[in-house]
């Protein structure tokens, strides 16, 4: 083999594993969900790179919505699908690489009276001024205090949250209160916990709610730690009323639980346990 070809070769190889070496994982952020319409969001990743971007409602069935090349370090996709869904979940892939995060959005809507809400992503503030933008006077979120055993209220007032520093987390709940006479949509956007998750579930009285927007039966989907002598409290919103579901010998006694994304419920637990999960949705 002539030397001439040789250096070639060696220098074409070269720079294959240099463009190799700069693939980076991409990176999302900016998660925006318009009222009633699609979803936007940044991604980052390098130049020319190819990527797909794959979208769930289940966190476990994937299907991909966008398959391109990069035209820039930084740029903005927008679902204009995600109106047709209640909730949906997107990660990135390019290459070998995957997005570490899992971002989306769950959307509900709420009618006069009381919910029981969760928000179940990570948002960048899960501050209740941030989440609960723009409510009118009346509005009221109630949380449990499980030291004092008690409900406290922050209220809209003047337009403004009594309290907007509050936060609500993931895997806590509340009871949201729509002070007006009209349907409300209510919105949480923001990162999917993964990992090992635990929640704890102390004796007596709690509200909660899953870490993760899954819906589906509270122990056979959820994993949820159930006793016999449990009692867990659904409210049904459209009703206005508390329905029980008690597990004694082993079952429920009126049927499993079913819990929606975005709903939290109240727990009368017999004996504390944690609430774990292991949720790799990569």
């Amino acid at each position: 083999m002539r030397i001439d070809s040789l250096i070639q070769k060696v220098s074409s190889a070269g720079s294959f594993f240099k463009k190799e070496q700069v693939m980076t994982p991409p990176l999302l952020s900016g998660a925006v969900r318009f009222p009633y319409g699609p979803f936007q969001f940044t991604l980052q990743l390098a130049k020319g790179q190819p990527y797909e971007i794959h979208a769930s409602t289940d966190l476990k069935n994937w299907s991909v919505i966008a398959r391109d090349i990069a035209t820039a370090d930084c740029f903005e996709h927008l679902d204009s699908d995600a109106s047709k869904f209640s909730h949906r979940f997107y990660r990135v892939t390019s290459g070998v690489h995957s997005s570490l995060s899992i971002i989306g959005y769950a959307s509900m809507t709420l009618p006069p009276g009381f919910s029981m809400i969760a928000n179940q992503f990570d948002a960048p503030s899960n501050s209740v001024g941030e989440l609960f933008k723009d409510w009118p006077d009346g509005t009221t979120l109630s949380r449990f205090d499980m030291r004092l055993f008690r409900l406290t209220e922050n209220k809209v007032v003047g337009g403004k949250w009594t309290n907007p520093t509050e936060q609500l987390q993931p895997g806590d709940g509340a009871i949201f209160f729509n002070s007006t006479s009209d349907y409300k949509a209510l919105t949480f956007v923001g990162e999917v916990i993964q990992g090992g998750t635990s929640i704890p579930i102390p004796a007596g009285f709690s509200v909660r709610s899953s870490l993760v927007p899954q819906s589906g039966s509270l122990l056979e989907d959820l994993s949820f730690p159930i006793s016999n002598g449990d009692v867990i409290h659904l409210y049904d919103r459209d009703r206005q009323a508390y329905v029980t579901y008690p597990y004694e010998d082993g079952k429920w006694k009126s049927g499993p639980p079913m819990v929606s994304v975005g709903e939290s419920f109240w727990v009368a637990k017999t004996v504390p346990e944690n609430w774990s999960r292991d949720i790799s949705v990569s």
